[in-house]
Protein backbone atom coordinates (compact mmCIF):
# COMPACT_ATOMS: atom_id res chain seq x y z
CA UNK A 1 0.00 0.00 0.00
CA UNK A 2 1.01 3.20 -0.68
CA UNK A 3 1.62 5.79 1.72
CA UNK A 4 -0.45 8.45 0.01
CA UNK A 5 -3.03 5.50 -0.33
CA UNK A 6 -2.66 4.41 4.01
CA UNK A 7 -3.39 8.02 4.52
CA UNK A 8 -6.02 7.96 2.53
CA UNK A 9 -7.84 4.71 4.11
CA UNK A 10 -6.66 6.18 7.54
CA UNK A 11 -8.67 9.45 6.96
CA UNK A 12 -11.99 7.26 5.92
CA UNK A 13 -11.39 5.01 8.85
CA UNK A 14 -11.19 8.02 11.37
CA UNK A 15 -14.47 9.17 9.74
CA UNK A 16 -16.11 6.14 9.14
CA UNK A 17 -19.53 5.95 11.00
CA UNK A 18 -18.71 4.09 14.43
CA UNK A 19 -21.89 3.02 14.97
CA UNK A 20 -21.33 0.49 12.59
CA UNK A 21 -18.15 -1.95 12.55
CA UNK A 22 -16.95 -1.73 9.13
CA UNK A 23 -15.53 0.77 6.98
CA UNK A 24 -17.20 -0.08 3.57
CA UNK A 25 -20.64 -1.07 4.55
CA UNK A 26 -24.14 -0.70 2.44
CA UNK A 27 -28.05 -0.89 3.61
CA UNK A 28 -29.57 -3.97 1.69
CA UNK A 29 -32.44 -6.32 1.93
CA UNK A 30 -31.94 -9.53 3.71
CA UNK A 31 -34.40 -12.04 2.60
CA UNK A 32 -33.73 -14.04 5.79
CA UNK A 33 -34.73 -11.33 8.00
CA UNK A 34 -37.19 -10.04 5.35
CA UNK A 35 -35.86 -6.08 6.07
CA UNK A 36 -33.20 -3.95 5.22
CA UNK A 37 -29.61 -3.62 7.32
CA UNK A 38 -26.42 -2.70 7.47
CA UNK A 39 -23.51 -4.97 6.48
CA UNK A 40 -20.36 -5.14 4.85
CA UNK A 41 -20.23 -5.64 0.87
CA UNK A 42 -20.24 -9.23 0.33
CA UNK A 43 -19.16 -9.02 -3.11
CA UNK A 44 -16.56 -6.39 -4.80
CA UNK A 45 -18.99 -6.17 -7.95
CA UNK A 46 -21.19 -4.19 -5.64
CA UNK A 47 -18.76 -1.80 -4.43
CA UNK A 48 -17.61 -0.75 -7.92
CA UNK A 49 -21.43 -0.70 -9.26
CA UNK A 50 -21.80 2.03 -6.27
CA UNK A 51 -18.59 3.73 -6.94
CA UNK A 52 -18.87 3.48 -10.64
CA UNK A 53 -23.25 4.99 -10.45
CA UNK A 54 -21.64 7.52 -8.44
CA UNK A 55 -18.35 8.65 -10.72
CA UNK A 56 -21.53 8.79 -13.75
CA UNK A 57 -19.21 5.81 -15.77
CA UNK A 58 -19.90 2.89 -17.63
CA UNK A 59 -19.15 -0.39 -14.90
CA UNK A 60 -15.51 -1.47 -15.27
CA UNK A 61 -14.51 -4.53 -13.07
CA UNK A 62 -12.35 -4.32 -9.97
CA UNK A 63 -9.57 -6.57 -11.89
CA UNK A 64 -9.05 -3.67 -14.22
CA UNK A 65 -7.41 -1.53 -11.37
CA UNK A 66 -5.16 -4.08 -11.06
CA UNK A 67 -3.91 -3.89 -14.15
CA UNK A 68 -3.89 -0.09 -14.21
CA UNK A 69 -1.80 -0.35 -11.40
CA UNK A 70 0.42 -2.73 -12.93
CA UNK A 71 0.86 -0.71 -15.86
CA UNK A 72 1.83 2.32 -14.11
CA UNK A 73 4.38 0.72 -12.07
CA UNK A 74 6.08 -0.43 -15.13
CA UNK A 75 5.67 2.33 -16.96
CA UNK A 76 7.98 4.06 -13.92
CA UNK A 77 10.52 1.57 -14.35
CA UNK A 78 9.91 -0.21 -11.33
CA UNK A 79 11.03 -3.79 -11.41
CA UNK A 80 8.67 -6.50 -12.25
CA UNK A 81 10.03 -8.38 -9.25
CA UNK A 82 8.74 -5.78 -7.24
CA UNK A 83 5.67 -5.46 -9.37
CA UNK A 84 5.18 -9.22 -8.96
CA UNK A 85 5.53 -9.62 -5.19
CA UNK A 86 2.74 -6.11 -4.86
CA UNK A 87 0.62 -7.96 -6.73
CA UNK A 88 1.15 -11.10 -5.00
CA UNK A 89 1.92 -13.24 -8.16
CA UNK A 90 3.64 -16.72 -7.62
CA UNK A 91 5.09 -16.52 -11.16
CA UNK A 92 6.43 -13.86 -13.19
CA UNK A 93 4.69 -14.75 -16.26
CA UNK A 94 1.43 -13.89 -14.74
CA UNK A 95 2.86 -10.34 -14.21
CA UNK A 96 3.85 -10.05 -17.65
CA UNK A 97 0.53 -11.03 -19.04
CA UNK A 98 -1.17 -8.31 -16.73
CA UNK A 99 1.92 -5.50 -18.18
CA UNK A 100 1.07 -6.87 -22.01
CA UNK A 101 4.40 -5.41 -23.15
CA UNK A 102 3.40 -1.29 -23.50
CA UNK A 103 5.21 0.81 -26.17
CA UNK A 104 7.01 3.93 -25.18
CA UNK A 105 3.34 6.34 -26.48
CA UNK A 106 1.67 4.07 -24.31
CA UNK A 107 3.77 5.38 -21.67
CA UNK A 108 3.93 8.99 -22.64
CA UNK A 109 -0.14 8.38 -23.00
CA UNK A 110 -0.11 6.79 -19.25
CA UNK A 111 2.33 9.41 -17.50
CA UNK A 112 0.10 12.14 -19.19
CA UNK A 113 -3.27 10.28 -17.19
CA UNK A 114 -1.40 10.37 -14.15
CA UNK A 115 -0.27 13.81 -13.91
CA UNK A 116 -4.24 14.83 -14.09
CA UNK A 117 -4.39 13.09 -10.83
CA UNK A 118 -4.12 15.80 -7.13
CA UNK A 119 -1.30 15.07 -5.68
CA UNK A 120 -2.71 15.71 -2.02
CA UNK A 121 -4.94 13.81 0.00
CA UNK A 122 -8.29 15.31 -0.14
CA UNK A 123 -7.97 17.69 3.28
CA UNK A 124 -11.74 16.89 4.20
CA UNK A 125 -13.05 13.35 4.69
CA UNK A 126 -16.26 13.42 1.81
CA UNK A 127 -19.79 12.97 2.82
CA UNK A 128 -20.13 9.72 3.14
CA UNK A 129 -23.64 7.60 1.62
CA UNK A 130 -24.08 4.33 2.47
CA UNK A 131 -20.76 3.60 4.22
CA UNK A 132 -19.13 4.89 0.72
CA UNK A 133 -16.41 7.68 0.32
CA UNK A 134 -18.10 9.92 -2.10
CA UNK A 135 -14.61 11.39 -3.44
CA UNK A 136 -15.98 11.82 -6.84
CA UNK A 137 -18.21 14.72 -6.15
Amino acid sequence: MTSRLFKIMEKRFNGRDTTKKWVFWHTYYDRKERRFVAGPFQDRKKIMTTLCKKAGVKYFRYHALRHSGASIMDSLRIPIGSIQRILGHENRTTTEIYLHSISDSERVAMDIFEKGFPEKVPPEVPPIVDGVTDYLQ
